[in-house]
């Protein structure tokens, strides 16, 4: 489609800017990059949507994570939703089971 290359151009500028942070570990901008790949490519249209969007995220790229160690990175990320209250800790435990935890 059209879009495509804007799609791909807007991709690289958030990945580039990400692998900028100076303060960010390498696991951390892994993961950031791995959910905003996923993120865009999924249409959100409400808060209520993201429980269902991370535990799709965790089917997608189970064995990625574990295996690149991003079991704490998912989980901080999970509990940035709660702080937000977009995540409740139910849907937490639930994603985090689906990892394995």
């Amino acid at each position: 489609s059209d879009d495509e290359p804007e799609d791909d151009w807007l991709q690289q500028m958030g990945s580039k800017l990400i692998e900028e942070f100076e303060d960010v570990s390498g696991k951390e901008k892994r993961f950031m990059n791995m959910w905003n790949l996923f993120i865009k490519s999924h249409c959100v249209i409400a808060d209520r949507d993201i429980p269902g969007k991370c535990k799709e995220f965790i089917h997608k790229y189970k064995e990625q994570l574990i295996d690149e160690g991003l079991r704490t990175n998912v989980l901080l990320h999970l509990f940035n939703l709660w702080d937000d209250g977009v995540m409740s800790s139910g849907n937490i435990l639930v994603c985090m089971s689906l990892l394995g935890g």
